[in-house]
């Protein structure tokens, strides 16, 4: 009896040890997924991360988790091989993550151990990225993930926040008030970043690239004079969502220099 006892006690521990077992992305055979795949995980940490301007050592965010079975994350760790001064805002940005799907292996969810990259512009090896411009009139929140002014991604939220019209609106909108450099064959894009609060007003509007020859604080400048937005909702409640709005301009069309 002593025998069956030890081995159903050891057969038990196996398999809670199985249950409990993390596994790595090469032992799975799906990896875990963001909600919408690779690109709207950048568009993500693009939209909420706010990042501490660092002209010296910038680094890329190196993050590190778990994506449970039911697509939580947990375990949130930062794997840089230096400090930097961006890691509590990378934790509070991870903590607002949605739940991913989560990894397989022969037919079934099983927790994975993941290893992603959170871009830095500060970190640009090209220095191709304008300075970060920041509208100082609307001070940042800090937001924790069960505040009920929390900021929300647009990732997966049920009404998704829009300028009055449409975009051609919002086109037309920048285009009749966007005061364009005096510089020929200037192009390129400029992108912006800011939350729609539950009233539809901007607020933390930031630059996160530009062109140079002041477009980046133009772009602020016409942000400043827009119209209420229609909020997103969420529940059927209006809440606040980052936005990130990137636009083309080009100083050759005199007709139509700004393009969405």
């Amino acid at each position: 009896m002593k025998k069956i006892a030890i081995l159903i006690l050891l057969v038990s521990s196996q398999v809670m040890l199985a249950q409990a077992k993390i596994y790595t992305e090469e032992e799975v055979d799906n990896n875990p997924v963001f909600p919408g795949g690779w690109n709207e995980w950048v568009d993500f940490v693009q939209k909420n991360m706010q990042w501490t301007p660092e002209k010296k050592g910038a680094q890329h965010i190196q993050v590190e988790f778990t994506v449970q079975k039911n697509g939580a994350i947990t375990d949130i760790k930062i794997i840089n091989p230096k400090p930097t001064v961006n890691e509590k805002e990378a934790l509070r940005v991870m903590a607002l993550s949605p739940k991913w799907s989560p990894a397989t292996l022969a037919g079934k969810t099983v927790p994975c151990r993941l290893k992603r990259g959170m871009y830095n512009p500060w970190a640009d090896e090209e220095g191709g990225i304008g300075a970060l411009t920041i509208d100082d009139s609307s001070p940042t929140t800090t937001i924790t993930p069960d505040d009920n002014n929390l900021i929300y991604s647009m990732t997966g939220i049920e009404v998704k926040p829009n300028f009055p019209g449409d975009i051609s609106k919002l086109e037309h909108f920048f285009n009749n008030n966007f005061k364009v450099p005096e510089e020929d064959n200037l192009k390129g894009k400029i992108t912006t970043s800011f939350t729609i609060e539950k009233d539809g007003s901007l607020s933390d509007i930031k630059v996160m690239r530009d062109i140079g020859y002041g477009t980046g604080s133009e772009a602020i400048r016409v942000l400043r004079k827009s119209p209420k937005w229609n909020p997103g909702k969420q529940n059927g409640k209006p809440i606040r969502v980052q936005y990130t709005l990137v636009f083309a301009l080009d100083t050759d069309n005199k007709n139509q220099p700004i393009k969405i």
